[in-house]
């Protein structure tokens, strides 16, 4: 059941009590070597995803998944077969990986929460969310094991020397493809320009701006992911907290006026004020950091991602 709130900017806003999302720092590396890291990382994150998954492995697990997508996209490789057949396996484990992920961060805001006289409420709510995550990251340890055991590592090999191969660096210092970042850009540029924030477009932004940045990533970009970091991050926790009023809208039943519900309103509407005010100096940072509108960009046959096949995405 949707909560049905008006979520419009407020002013002053509390950046406390937020999920928390632990910083990673990003080290750039040639193509090749970013492509090789994901790989490693990815084979780690599955074997330690195996047995009783844990929290920051799940979300690494996600992201590292997002990452090597991008890559293929962003070189035009995603639909060519060694890759596709991995991604067919990949999408599966997201999936279920994102289900759990997807309940880590409504009981880390949950926990933040503290008021007398919502804690029975906040009982029974944590209590529906630890039993959800225990059933959902025994499916996907189940998944995770029964692919390790099945085609998985032989498909990763292949989908591995198919990027390997496109990215590897020639004699002269380039490679066959490479990640054409003015090109990436330009459907997130298109959709900050209208300026139109509002739930719908702020969910479609959410996925674009986290495909441009590990895009960005890819092309060794440092400025470019330090511009978008914040970004994704405001969005992602507002995002956070719209599930988790859904959560309590499904277990515990309409509350309206209950401090609950309010406390979650109010957490929105700031968190929103928040991903708006991080989101809106963007389009000016990117356009005069690749320095669009005063010199075309590189000419490279790599197809870009539409804003809306990013949008359909996980």
């Amino acid at each position: 059941m949707k909560s049905g709130i008006f979520l419009a900017p407020v002013t002053n806003s509390s950046k406390r009590n937020t999920p928390s999302r632990r910083r990673t720092r990003y080290i750039p590396r040639e193509p090749e070597a970013h492509a090789v890291y994901l790989f490693r990382k990815l084979s780690r994150l599955l074997r330690a995803n195996r047995t009783a998954p844990e929290a920051r492995s799940v979300h690494l697990l996600r992201t590292t998944i997002r990452r090597i997508q991008t890559l293929a996209q962003s070189l035009g490789e995603e639909k060519n077969k060694p890759f596709a057949k991995l991604d067919n396996l990949l999408k599966e484990i997201f999936e279920k990986a994102g289900r759990v992920r997807d309940l880590d961060v409504q009981l880390d805001a949950l926990h933040n929460i503290s008021l007398p006289s919502i804690e029975e409420d906040k009982r029974l709510l944590l209590n529906y969310l630890q039993r959800q995550r225990a059933k959902r990251a025994k499916k996907l340890a189940t998944l995770v094991e029964d692919e390790l055991a099945g085609r998985l590592q032989r498909r990763q090999t292949r989908a591995k020397a198919l990027i390997l191969e496109k990215v590897h660096q020639r004699s002269d210092g380039t490679a066959k493809k490479a990640v054409d970042l003015h090109k990436e850009v330009a459907p997130l540029l298109a959709q900050l320009h209208h300026g139109n924030f509002d739930t719908t477009s702020l969910h479609e932004l959410r996925l674009v701006v986290k495909h441009v940045r590990y895009a960005a990533e890819a092309a060794g970009e440092a400025q470019a992911v330090t511009l978008l970091k914040p970004a994704q991050d405001a969005i992602g926790i507002w995002h956070d907290w719209i599930n988790l009023i859904d959560t309590a809208d499904e277990v515990l039943g309409p509350l309206p006026g209950h401090p609950l519900m309010t406390i979650l309103r109010g957490k929105i509407r700031a968190r929103f004020n928040d991903a708006v005010a991080a989101l809106k100096p963007l389009e000016a940072q990117l356009s005069e950091l690749l320095e669009i509108g005063k010199r075309p960009g590189p000419v490279l046959v790599v197809p870009n991602v539409p804003l809306a096949s990013a949008a359909t995405a996980g």
